[in-house]
């Protein structure tokens, strides 16, 4: 079986971390009743946090963290999406070296968090930035990439945008 690359924005991991853990919980409100008991009541759940450690591998290790980090520092949220897990819009939130890097190995760790919250009303279009594609645009704004594909005929590939270029949401 051959495992697809972990990818956000645009970014594909040459090797899949080694350990990655996803970890979210339930908010929860307890109420007391009237005999003396209690109830508690499901208000939703905490967004989830995606952290892993993992290793780049290779002479050119040290450039391959620093394009990492490059994408760290750039910020903003994107379409994590990882082999057999529905893909999470999230915030690159955390990225640490461990250890002492070694002329081919570097060991990392990362945090991801889930974005749950959508600000305000849904925008009428979109200039696409670095790395998106109708997939992600899709997923971030709950549009079905069907609606998305047919609102946007000068789109030749849907996983293919420019930089800077408009998309039309509705």
């Amino acid at each position: 079986m051959k495992l697809v690359p972990m990818k956000f924005c645009g970014y594909r991991w040459l090797h899949n971390p080694r350990e990655i853990v996803f970890e979210t919980d339930k908010r929860l409100r307890e109420s007391l009743a009237h005999d003396g008991g209690s109830v508690l009541q499901q208000t939703g759940r905490r967004a989830m946090v995606i952290t892993g450690e993992g290793e780049l591998f290779g002479e050119d290790c040290i450039a391959q963290f620093q394009r990492l980090l490059k994408l760290f520092r750039r910020g903003g949220c994107g379409v994590l999406a990882i082999e057999g897990i529905k893909p999470v819009y999230a915030v690159f939130e955390s990225l640490r070296l461990v250890g002492t890097p070694r002329r081919d190995v570097l060991t990392y760790r990362f945090v991801f968090r889930e974005v749950t919250a959508r600000s305000g009303g849904r925008p009428t279009e979109l200039t696409v930035g670095q790395g998106d594609t109708l997939w992600d645009i899709s997923y971030r704004f709950g549009i079905d990439i069907d609606t998305l594909v047919r609102l946007n005929p000068q789109v030749m590939r849907p996983d293919v945008l420019r930089e800077g270029e408009v998309v039309r949401l509705c």
